[in-house]
């Protein structure tokens, strides 16, 4: 094999991983199983943007009808980035940052809700993190956080992103489905 073939495969092995909303990293999809989804997917926003790309609500349909034909859906966890990673322990995101990521999470929810008529969709603003009293009352909020960031679903560093930024949840959502 030659050199020319290995960075042939390697710019074609990025190009997919970066164009396919549904192939997770193993980190996000280690986070949904842990917190007992039976499915996870990842949609990418438009930066700056609140609004789903006709793309991401393709993706969003096609998962939420797998999940009806396959029974009965409890409830879907949406978890929201706005264009920055989550925060690191200390940091506190910008009012921008918090309520694009509110947009984001109304947008995703509005549109499960309204159009795929799932009744129970709760959100979660990845642009901060839980508090104290979340913590110690281990509010579904703080598990659903703690969770994505223990396993590495919620990189808060350039170095937590990966090589070529596959990890990287900026401006994305990562959606879970939860089945009675």
């Amino acid at each position: 094999m030659n050199i020319q073939s290995v960075i042939g495969s390697l710019i074609l092995a990025v190009a997919l991983s970066a164009s396919t909303s549904f192939a997770l990293d193993s980190s996000t999809e280690s986070a949904g199983k842990t917190l007992g989804a039976k499915m996870v997917s990842e949609i990418s926003f438009d930066e700056g943007k609140s609004t789903l790309t006709d793309s991401a609500k393709d993706d969003i349909r096609k998962m939420v009808n797998e999940a009806k034909q396959k029974g009965k859906i409890d409830e879907l966890k949406v978890a929201v980035w706005a264009d920055r990673e989550y925060p690191t322990e200390g940091a506190k995101a910008s009012k921008q940052d918090v309520n694009l990521a509110n947009d984001r999470a109304r947008s995703v929810k509005n549109f499960i809700k309204d159009e795929l008529k799932v009744g129970s969709v709760n959100t979660y603003n990845m642009t901060e993190r839980p508090n104290a009293l979340q913590k110690f009352m281990h509010t579904d909020t703080a598990k659903t956080k703690t969770a994505m960031e223990d396993s590495g679903a919620a990189p808060r560093t350039q170095d937590e992103t990966g090589f070529f930024n596959q990890k990287a949840k900026s401006s994305k959502a990562v959606i879970m489905v939860y089945m009675k």
